[in-house]
């Protein structure tokens, strides 16, 4: 609890940070080196299955500047969904909000929450974080992690910190939520076929989002 509380009032200290470093220096909003509209239909072994839209209210609440809602689909017909929200200014707009906030309703309640370390095929190791929900007999799996400037972090605190000291040393402060959902449960095959969707992700990624 000690943890919790400490936590909590790091993330309280860096977003009041966010507003006071504003006065030290303009804030230089970051465009995607690619936009949304190209995202390749075809990641990996999954191909595009389908997309939704949220309406105006919901982001213009959410304040994301682009984003895409799509669902994959692989040769067995296991159907996942990415969702990739992209902010070009956290200090102008809003700040990312945590699925863990966002993603439990509906009579879905997380069952396990934790971090898990991945390997791409390129050999680079990211911390990405794991959720389990469920719902009486039925769960869904999801993967998600803070992705900017050149950085993949699981850790929303982390994520912050970084985010006040880009704002001062390179003036961004620009980022992205990347979440993966699906069906879970069979929670180990699953998981591996979600983690395989996540190494092709990663590279097309780095080419979307401001390195």
């Amino acid at each position: 609890m000690k943890n919790f509380k400490g936590s909590i009032v790091l993330c309280l200290i860096l977003v009041a940070s966010i507003w006071w470093f504003k006065g030290l220096g303009t804030i230089v909003p970051q465009e995607m080196p690619t936009p949304f509209s190209e995202f390749p239909k075809v990641i990996g072994n999954f191909t595009f299955a389908g997309s939704q839209q949220f309406s105006e209210a919901v982001v213009e609440s959410a304040g994301m500047d682009e984003y895409i809602m799509w669902s994959y689909k692989d040769p067995d017909g296991y159907v996942l969904g990415l969702y990739v929200g992209f902010y070009r200014d956290q200090t102008e707009g809003s700040i990312i909000h945590s699925p863990k906030h966002c993603m439990p309703g509906s009579g879905w309640e997380p069952s396990e929450v934790g971090t898990v370390e991945f390997q791409d095929p390129q050999g680079h190791r990211f911390k990405v974080n794991r959720m389990v929900l469920q719902k009486g007999v039925d769960k869904q799996l999801a993967y998600y992690w803070y992705q900017g400037r050149g950085r993949v972090l699981a850790s929303e605190y982390a994520d912050r910190a970084y985010m006040v000291l880009d704002s001062i040393a390179l003036k961004r402060s620009d980022g992205a939520l990347v979440r993966i959902t699906g069906p879970g449960n069979n929670v180990d095959e699953y998981s591996k076929k979600q983690q395989q969707f996540m190494g092709s992700l990663m590279p097309v990624l780095e080419k979307f989002l401001p390195q």
